[in-house]
């Protein structure tokens, strides 16, 4: 029996796998440790408002309904432009004191949000704002909208 007393090269290994293997034994880790931080926790400040900020911003808002109304009364624009107009100013109103971003959201969205009295008035300017022939009654729906902005908050 003969003893080979030569060296042989060490088992070669990838380290590809040992890489993966690593990654998957760290990667809790670190999601956990971003997680104590908070880095996945980054809520948006709620916008705090004294009564009188409240207060000027719907005085603000009313009197560019005024304008709206004024503008319709002197044949300034249509009734579907008066639509639109009216449904940015809602939006923006509400904007302006939830920090919501509704100015280019789709009807369903809003649905989504849970501001039942901003659906219901977007959904009433609808049609009005989007069919061919628009009808719908403008000065209601105007006088709908003050009422919504006044009693906001």
């Amino acid at each position: 029996m003969q003893i080979d007393t030569n060296l042989k090269a060490p088992f070669s290994y990838s380290l590809v796998p040992i890489l993966c293997l690593l990654a998957v034994l760290l990667l809790p880790f670190l999601f956990l440790l971003l997680k104590k931080l908070g880095v996945f926790n980054r809520k948006k400040k709620v916008k705090e408002f004294s009564p009188k900020d409240i207060n000027n911003i719907k005085y603000q808002y009313l009197n560019k309904l005024n304008d709206l109304e004024k503008s319709l009364d002197n044949k300034d624009i249509t009734s579907r432009k008066a639509y639109q107009e009216l449904s940015m100013l809602i939006r923006l109103f509400v904007y302006e004191l939830t920090d919501l971003e509704v100015q280019s959201c789709s009807l369903k969205e809003i649905k989504k949000l849970n501001i039942p009295v901003l659906y219901e008035l977007i959904k009433e300017y609808y049609d009005p704002e989007f069919s061919k022939i628009s009808k719908g009654n403008i000065k209601s729906s105007i006088e709908k909208t003050k009422g919504v902005i006044s009693r906001w908050g």
